[in-house]
């Protein structure tokens, strides 16, 4: 851990008296809640004890240099973070009204706040004695933003210009004004966003809108800009406590955008997931290859099959289950039927989960129905979902996980784990 974030909690730890847990906020809008990491000792340093306690404004730095190492990957901040952010609340909460009467605190408790902070601090500002403007419309909307009323959000943040106000509030604004944006407005949202990559280089304000950008880029189908985006994020953040869950989305984007139905589209996909380890790029191939067959895209399941079957050792369970996808594929039309159940009917069940087992059925009852009848529904069989194999949402999963799913989270993890250089 760098020396300045090290002397930095340990001023924190040292002068703030313990509390009990922050009230947590809701989660960013359309984003789902990251997985908890394994709890972690924090290190601290034995520092002198100021002779007054920290202001909003230093207290709200250190928290941002703690989560700009969660964006690098570190465990030990991310399990700190949460009693960092009740021991800061804790001394907003304390702090003398005359405080407020600098907008420079007022900027740092609504960057807390929209930072993890939750909504203490902002409704007791917005109790107290009316603020001036900007402020007053940056502590209303950030406050409605962290209460889910997004309407009231989106009108007390309309014209505010982002990038008029100081390092720091500016990024968290513009990340949330971008958030409240994606649905009606993808490319204000994108914009905004953009802005927040410029305004907040290497944090975990830019990690984040990077992210979040790479799917709302999806929603609208730019896949060049999907393609440059989600290599960047990749590269920069390989080792973010949010990137397991990041790679385990893109996975199902790209097969929701069919990027496997012809050479030039499977190049953008290969070229993605080529950024990653081959352990994660073959659990990712054999995700894609998976939902690919449920949603009757089979071209696209051959080649997502093909890859993973290349990545994977022979007799394993992958290999199994990657000549599961293609035999799946191949089944459903009748030129490559018989090359489909010459893969099938050999694999060992022992080795593959219920789901695939299930699915493995399904493709066998299908070949079944063809054969009987050739000329009959042939011709969309290939364009409807695989019988019996079930779709699968990542935000809304239903039922217990699939065992793939599994895999890929552990998978990813695993190679999360290996980071290059430094880490608590």
């Amino acid at each position: 851990m760098r020396p300045v974030l090290r002397a930095a909690l340990g001023l924190v730890f040292l002068t703030l008296p313990r509390a009990g847990a922050a009230e947590p906020g809701p989660p960013p809008v359309g984003e789902a809640a990251a997985t908890p990491a394994p709890a972690a000792a924090v290190e601290t340093v034995a520092v002198p004890a100021p002779v007054s306690e920290p202001g909003p404004i230093q207290l709200v730095r250190t928290l941002q240099l703690l989560q700009d190492r969660i964006a690098q990957g570190s465990v030990a901040a991310q399990a700190s973070q949460g009693p960092l952010i009740a021991r800061i609340e804790a001394a907003m909460l304390r702090a003398e009204p005359g405080t407020w009467v600098d907008r420079r605190h007022v900027h740092a408790a609504v960057t807390f706040a929209l930072g993890g902070g939750g909504p203490g601090i902002l409704r007791r500002l917005a109790a107290s004695d009316p603020l001036p403007e900007p402020e007053a419309a940056l502590v209303r909307g950030a406050l409605a933003y962290i209460e889910g009323r997004e309407g009231d959000a989106g009108h007390a943040l309309r014209d505010v210009d982002a990038r008029a106000l100081p390092p720091g509030l500016s990024g968290s604004i513009a990340l949330t004004q971008a958030a409240l944006a994606a649905k009606a407005d993808a490319a204000r949202s994108i914009a905004l966003l953009d802005c927040v990559r410029l305004l907040a280089p290497g944090t975990l304000l830019e990690e984040s809108a990077l992210r979040r950008e790479v799917f709302v880029v999806g929603q609208v189908g730019d896949v060049r800009k999907l393609e440059a985006l989600a290599i960047l994020y990749l590269r920069r953040f390989p080792h973010s406590i949010y990137a397991g869950n990041f790679r385990q989305r893109l996975a199902f984007l790209l097969t929701k955008l069919d990027l496997g139905r012809d050479e030039a589209h499977f190049a953008i996909l290969a070229r993605i997931l080529d950024e990653l380890a081959p352990e994660s790029r073959r659990t990712l191939y054999l995700l894609v290859a998976r939902t690919a067959i449920q949603e009757g895209r089979t071209v696209a399941g051959l080649r997502a099959a093909d890859r993973a079957r290349a990545l994977s050792a022979p007799a394993t369970a992958d290999a199994a289950r990657a000549d599961l996808y293609r035999g799946a594929a191949e089944v459903v039309s009748l030129p490559t039927i018989d090359d489909g159940l010459a893969r099938l009917r050999p694999l060992n069940r022992a080795i593959l989960p219920a789901a695939d087992r299930a699915l493995l059925n399904a493709a066998l009852a299908t070949a079944a129905q063809i054969r009987r009848d050739p000329g009959g529904e042939r011709p969309d069989v290939a364009a409807r979902p695989m019988p019996g194999a079930a779709r699968e949402d990542p935000a809304r999963p239903a039922g217990p996980p699939d065992p793939l799913i599994l895999q890929a989270r552990a998978a990813i993890g695993r190679i999360d784990a290996i980071v290059q250089g430094e880490r608590p």
